[in-house]
């Protein structure tokens, strides 16, 4: 197609009425979003916690909490595995409860001492697909902590919060040992939407309107930024606006290679650090290591590239992965002798920079991911230089863990 032609499609899309009318529907003002607080797990525990603390200026006492408490629980009311059942959380009276933020590091902490109740909520937006609920190490940790600090509490539950888990299976962690075994109740965004929904629906009277236009905006957050639920007349115009304009939006997409900036750059930013080594360098992925190991021949006996069986993981866009991302990857030794040697490695990588593995099928073990940027961070950037000076500060926060620990650790092993 000639330039002409294309740019011709280009301004037929910037002249066209329907595109106006989607902008009228989607350009409404959101506190959430216009903040970019839709991805920040802080910022969403700040308002959790407003919402569940009872003498807040919400004014709807201990409503919310109870709701939010009920949708955890329903499920698995009757499991053993749960200290409490649904007629305990309704019948109890909250208004005592203190929410702690940051607890320790516990995201929400909530406390009713006259009902012999504590509750762990760890609260997950990830941007890394591999943060999963299966390895998060945090949940013994946190679960430890609330165990020995409020022993004598009776009622204790463990919830895990993120907006997208595969199984309601309730997560099981152990403590090393096997000597005591937690389980966290899994929870998704969608019950807390329908919790907030419910709460609008019978307690919109206690609020004042400021209060909630609040709660409202963050609600259509959720909906829009979590859930991934879109108004179905967005939806019908979009496929009008798609078919009448397919070659100028096609030639958006073609020239919106956002992988392709971040791949470049995080290339470039790595190959000039003196600190780091390349491995390689393909496929969406690069493979890194710290420069001045003592002895990189001693981590030869992996079955993968170059023979090495640990890199520093950066970007992964494989299998549909959305964000850049670095982790720590362990390779499959050559032989089974080697396993023991293998997991000493672990063991002192571990130790030195406070990272957990997990291992997957085939023997592949890699650390909890870390986001360097996330699709929507490279699409705000202005420019390419943009992007590659947020990547830049993003690897310099890292640094301590993936670079400068690894190297003590790794040093250490003869």
């Amino acid at each position: 197609m000639s330039n002409n032609k294309e740019q011709k499609a280009l301004e037929k899309l910037l002249l066209s009425e329907d595109l106006e009318e989607l902008n009228n529907f989607t350009g409404t003002f959101n506190i959430f979003n216009a903040l970019k607080l839709q991805n920040n797990e802080i910022r969403h525990s700040n308002f959790l916690s407003w919402l569940m603390s009872p003498y807040e200026s919400h004014k709807i006492g201990d409503y919310f909490l109870k709701e939010f408490l009920k949708s955890a629980i329903k499920e698995y009311s009757l499991d053993e595995k749960v200290s409490l059942d649904l007629k305990d959380i309704v019948f109890f009276n909250l208004d005592d409860v203190e929410i702690r933020r940051e607890y320790k590091n516990i995201d929400l902490l909530i406390i009713s001492p006259q009902n012999s109740f504590i509750c762990i909520i760890e609260n997950k937006i990830w941007s890394c697909e591999h943060a999963s609920t299966e390895y998060d190490s945090q949940l013994i940790k946190y679960a430890d902590i609330v165990d020995k600090e409020f022993s004598n509490y009776e009622n204790k539950l463990y919830i895990y919060l993120a907006p997208n888990i595969e199984s309601c299976d309730l997560i099981e962690r152990k403590t090393k040992g096997n000597e005591t075994a937690y389980y966290y109740i899994p929870m998704t965004y969608e019950q807390i939407h329908k919790s907030i929904d419910k709460t609008l629906r019978f307690k919109a009277d206690n609020m004042s309107y400021d209060v909630r236009i609040f709660i409202e905006h963050y609600k259509k957050m959720i909906e829009r930024n979590i859930m991934g639920n879109t108004d179905k007349n967005i939806v019908e115009l979009c496929r009008k606006i798609y078919r009448e304009n397919k070659t100028a939006i096609d030639l958006i997409i073609e020239n919106n290679d956002y992988k392709s900036d971040i791949f470049e750059a995080m290339t470039e930013l790595i190959k000039n650090r003196s600190d780091l080594q390349e491995i390689n360098f393909e496929n969406n992925s690069i493979l890194a290591l710290p420069s001045d190991l003592n002895n990189i021949n001693q981590f030869k006996y992996g079955k993968w590239t170059n023979d090495l069986i640990l890199y520093i993981h950066f970007i992964n866009f494989i299998q549909g992965h959305k964000d850049a991302c670095v982790e720590l990857l362990i390779a499959p030794p050559k032989d089974d002798k080697d396993n023991e040697k293998k997991l000493k490695l672990i063991s002192n990588i571990e130790e030195k920079t406070g990272l957990k593995f997990k291992k997957t099928r085939d023997d592949w073990h890699f650390s909890q991911a870390f986001s360097i940027i996330t699709r929507e961070e490279c699409l705000n950037c202005d420019n390419y230089d943009d992007i590659k000076a947020h990547i830049e500060n993003k690897l310099e926060e890292l640094k301590t863990i993936y670079i400068d620990n690894l190297r003590i650790a790794l040093n250490e092993i003869n």
